[in-house]
This record gives C-alpha cells, sequence and structure tokens, in this order.
C-alpha cells in the first residue's frame, strides 16, 4: 500500500521541504528561490499551540508561495515518556495541538516532539565538531568518548515499561489525530542503540516500527522515516523503505558513515553509505508522494559562525546549532533536485511549487 493511502497530498512526486532557522522572511525566500516547496516548522522543544499562532505561521510561508506542511516539534513529552505523575496533563497539551493543528490545516506532527526517546539522553553526539569533506565541521557518536556509566535522574528503565507508556499514548493521542486530520508521524531514536546510560530506547529497529503502528493500527500513527538514523541501524535503506514505506509520511534525507554499534559521522548528503539515488527510486516505487527534507547539514566554516559553545547541541531555531545551519542546506537542496530529476525525469523532477500543494 502506497503513502499516498495514508496523507492525501496532491500531486504524483515527493515534495522537497527544508526548515528554515530562523524561520524568517529572508529565508523563505531563500527557500522558494532555490526550488523548495513546503516549509516544517522546526523547534526542539516545544511549539506554537494555538490555532490563530499556527495560522499566523502559515501564512507567512504562504506569502512565499510556500506550503507550512508539518510541525517538527511538539509540546514536553517527559513525563508521557516516563510514564510519570502528570503525563496525562501533558497527554492533553498534546491533543490540543494536535486540534490546533487541524484547525489551522498543517497536516504533520512529527519527529522533533514526536519520539519516544528518554528525554534526559535523547539526541547522543560525542563531537558537534568533526572535520569532513574540505574541512566542513558535523557531527560524531564515538563510543570510546562516551561515558555510558553516567546515570541520569531517571535511573535504570526497561523496554516493558517503554513500550507499555508508549502504548498508553498511542491510545490516547490516535483517536484525536483522526478527528483532526493530523498524522502523527514518529522519529527513531538517535543513536538506535537499545540502551543508553542505563536508559532502555525502543524505537531503533524496523520491527518496533513495525510494533508501534500495530498497536494503533491507524493511517494517523506513521513514521518519520530519517535515513541517517535507518542506516545507523545497519540496515539497508531502499529494501527498508519498501517495508516500512505504506506508513511514512515524512522523510528525513541524510546519511552517516559507520553505525550505532561501532560509531558514525555525519556526512553531506552525498557523501555517506546510502545509494541515494537507489533510494529516491524506492519512494518511488512504493508511491509516497509526500515530503522530504534535507536534514542535519555540515557547518562550512568560510561561510557561517562557527557553532556558538551553547548551540552546538541546542538552540536550533537560531541556525548556529549543529546541522541546522543554512549553506549546507542550500547545497543539499541542489543535490536533492538533480536526484529527483534523474528518477522522476526533468518535468516531473522540477515541479512547480503551485501545483504541488496538498489539499486544503
Amino acid at each position: 500500500m502506497a503513502g499516498i493511502k495514508y496523507c492525501n497530498w496532491t500531486g504524483a512526486t515527493p515534495r522537497i521541504a527544508s526548515v528554515l532557522t530562523p524561520l524568517n522572511d529572508k529565508n523563505l525566500r531563500l527557500a522558494a528561490q532555490i526550488g523548495v516547496t513546503d516549509v516544517v516548522y522546526y523547534d526542539m522543544d516545544a511549539m506554537p499551540d494555538t490555532v490563530e499562532e499556527l495560522v499566523a505561521l502559515r501564512q507567512q510561508c504562504e506569502a512565499y508561495n510556500l506550503r507550512l506542511s508539518a510541525i517538527e516539534g511538539g509540546p514536553p513529552m517527559d513525563l508521557i515518556v516516563q510514564g510519570k505523575p502528570g503525563r496525562d496533563e501533558q497527554l492533553e497539551h498534546f491533543k490540543k495541538c494536535i486540534r490546533a493543528m487541524g484547525e489551522a490545516q498543517i497536516p504533520i506532527l512529527c519527529a522533533a516532539g514526536y519520539n519516544f526517546m528518554p528525554w534526559s539522553f535523547r539526541v547522543g553526539r560525542t563531537s558537534y565538531e568533526v572535520p569532513i569533506r574540505g574541512g566542513a565541521l558535523s557531527s560524531e557518536w564515538k563510543w570510546s568518548d562516551f561515558d555510558d556509566s553516567v546515570r541520569t535522574a531517571e535511573g535504570e528503565t526497561t523496554h516493558e515499561d517503554m513500550w507499555a507508556n508508549f502504548e498508553y499514548f498511542l491510545k490516547a493521542v490516535v483517536p484525536v489525530a483522526e478527528a483532526a486530520g493530523v498524522y502523527l508521524a514518529c522519529h527513531p531514536d538517535d543513536p538506535p542503540f537499545p540502551r543508553i546510560r542505563g536508559l532502555a530506547r525502543i524505537m531503533t529497529t524496523p520491527d518496533a516500527f513495525e510494533r508501534m503502528c500495530s498497536i494503533v493500527d491507524s493511517p494517523h500513527n506513521g513514521i518519520t522515516f530519517c535515513q541517517g538514523c535507518f542506516s545507523e541501524m545497519g540496515v539497508d535503506i531502499p529494501d527498508t523503505i519498501k517495508r516500512l514505506g505504506h506508513r511514512v509520511h515524512f522523510v528525513h534525507f541524510r546519511d552517516v558513515k559507520g553505525n550505532a554499534q561501532d560509531g558514525f559521522v555525519e556526512t553531506f548528503q552525498d557523501d555517506g553509505q546510502t545509494d541515494m539515488h537507489a533510494a529516491l527510486a524506492a519512494w518511488r516505487d512504493v508511491g509516497f508522494n509526500g515530503i522530504i527534507r534535507p536534514d542535519h547539514v555540515p557547518l562550512l566554516p568560510d561561510f557561517e559562525h562557527a557553532h556558538a559553545d551553547e548551540e552546538k547541541a541546542r538552540g536550533y531555531t537560531s541556525g548556529k546549532a549543529s546541522g541546522y545551519t543554512m549553506v549546507g542546506r542550500i547545497f543539499a537542496v541542489g543535490y536533492m533536485r538533480a536526484l529527483f530529476q534523474a528518477v522522476f525525469g526533468k518535468e516531473r523532477g522540477s515541479h512547480s511549487q503551485q501545483a504541488l500543494r496538498p489539499d486544503t
């Protein structure tokens, strides 16, 4: 079953989306100029939670003939993930955000706010300034530089408890998403390793995503397919796309060298271990016509200020955090547009913005 049956986009091919850091008129104009058609609002720790705020954001994007298609953020979920007192209050806030998105006609909630990683250790890297091609700076996960004996305030957790907490969450929010017309798209753990610092991590394999989808078997319970994270799992990307693609609403287009077991470094989109042409062809073959965005990009220090110390791993909306600077994103979009033309043909791979907006 193709992805089009899950999130009802118009158009025959996927579309290139982007986060913009910061999301301002300058970067919206840039996105339109380089061929982006859709915008993803990004904030690792929060999101606008009123209809008025979301409509204002959508209209800001539409002024540049861009569609605000996804919120990559979300309200706090720490108590939900941990199954602690206060989770029901967090669930009510999460539901409020879903309903507001539905009223504002923003169809996808994904990734940053909607993952099920332990909040005291979510995305893990041991360096954010590893030199890669030409002296660009990227991030790395290296076990020899990591002290796994440290324990957080959460202490030890179990996979069984994490799955029970996830089931409680899904059964509470998926019906709300169905009613609102919003598609939930869960992001993998990063790194996708089963236990770090005593904390169980559950979204680390393709099997885990099939289990998630079976808990509430609804088209509104779906996947953010981060190609980088799945590559870190050591799986074949095109094969896994064909396995899970029918439940994917959103794609992160990034790559690495290495894996979660042995360590990895993030690369330019054209310089990793995945055959990106074959990956895009697999998205074509499963009928996916949603949004694909370039995910983490290297910092190009001759053109951008080096990361501020406090923003190497946070401050994502500022454009100073690792992976979320803008110059590398321009390269990534150009590379993706070339791949789109190679896979879909020039006419279908160079679509106009207006022609490929989803129904509203």
